[in-house]
């Protein structure tokens, strides 16, 4: 607790300062390993990039084929109210592409959405959609049984699957494949 009974806990600042100052070397202030506001690490399961948002596989598919948008816009605390007009349309551009995508390949019985934010350590707030797919019955994909085990309750918490690297290529692969057939920007309404 830095503020306690009228006075500051000088060793609690100062552990919050590192913290903090740790927690924004992270998300980007100073650190050049990023691609379009992304770390470097998840490049490899970036499915398709949008003007203002980059698709992204997610590595937990609990869900098959969750994913997630990321704003290219660099910032941290990003708030869903705050998107500028441009940036939403696309939004939901994006949304609809990818959930054509999963029609085709996987057959989703619903979709559920998610703005959170929740990882301040690991991404500082950076505004992303998480795309969560949802299904009545297992799907099978690469020899791989996926299970919604929480059908007709909230997505989370759910357990975590991560399945092997190969299994998330495939995965990866299949869905990048549609996308490169799909192109709903002509549905873009241009709003001033």
């Amino acid at each position: 607790m830095i503020y306690h009974s009228g006075y500051i806990d000088r060793i609690a600042l100062i552990k919050w300062f590192r913290k903090w100052y740790a927690f924004g070397m992270s998300t980007g202030e100073g650190n050049k390993s990023k691609y379009r506001s992304i770390d470097i690490k998840y490049t490899p399961w970036v499915l398709k990039e949008y003007k203002y948002w980059t698709l992204l596989l997610h590595d937990d598919q609990w869900y098959l084929g969750r994913a997630y948008v990321w704003l290219v816009r660099e910032g941290g605390m990003q708030r869903f109210s705050e998107l500028e007009n441009p940036e939403y349309i696309e939004m939901k551009m994006v949304m609809q592409e990818y959930e054509q995508v999963l029609e085709n390949l996987y057959n989703p019985d619903f979709m559920n959405y998610a703005w959170l934010a929740n990882m301040f350590v690991e991404h500082g707030g950076h505004g992303h959609l998480h795309l969560i797919p949802r299904y009545r019955n297992e799907r099978i994909f690469a020899g791989t049984t996926f299970i919604d085990g929480r059908w007709g309750k909230n997505y989370s918490p759910s357990e975590e699957f991560k399945p092997a690297e190969n299994i998330l290529i495939q995965i990866r692969d299949a869905i990048k494949n549609e996308l490169s057939t799909m192109d709903f920007s002509s549905n873009i309404v241009h709003l001033r």
